[in-house]
């Protein structure tokens, strides 16, 4: 799917990882708040994440992505 021209499978994963393991490390207590309960946005966002990532491994940083971009935005709301 996404850059598989460039990139293997494996080093798709190897970069999700990586990715999601520099997410975790630096996440604040904010990130907790990223996916907001009781919202149908979220739930619907995370089941197609979920999803897409099985099939294409650059899901994950890509949806780590946009979880933080959604966190900002509903902030200065």
């Amino acid at each position: 799917m996404l850059l598989d021209n460039y990139l293997s499978f494996h080093n798709k994963v190897i970069i999700s990882v990586i990715i999601s393991g520099f997410w975790i490390y630096f996440r604040t207590s904010d990130c907790y708040n990223l996916i907001p309960r009781k919202q149908i946005f979220p739930v619907f966002f995370v089941m197609i994440w979920t999803y897409l990532n099985y099939y294409e491994p650059l899901f994950l940083p890509i949806g780590l992505i946009i979880l933080i971009a959604y966190a900002k935005f509903m902030k200065k709301k």
